[in-house]
């Protein structure tokens, strides 16, 4: 429920910005049902499922971002240069 109450606003502000893209004249189902599934989706798991999931996301996110800087400093040294 807290999850929910913070979200919230959020999927307002995307359902209103996708209101206002000029190309659509209207929402498309598949987003608004999408939106609609986030939302119950938000209802039905509690609080740590989503801390788990969001963390998990962002905890894979940032290891392939160090890891792809990693590779990038390590092909730019001649000697290391094993590719």
């Amino acid at each position: 429920m807290i999850i929910e109450m913070i979200c919230t606003p959020l999927l307002l502000f995307g359902k209103a910005f996708i209101a206002m893209l000029p190309v659509l004249e209207y929402i498309p189902n598949s987003i608004v049902n999408t939106l609609d599934m986030i939302i119950k989706a938000m209802q039905f798991f509690p609080l740590d499922t989503w801390i788990i999931v969001i963390g998990n996301i962002v905890f894979w996110i940032t290891l392939h971002l160090i890891w792809s800087i990693v590779n990038f400093i390590l092909r730019l040294i001649p000697f290391l240069n094993m590719g």
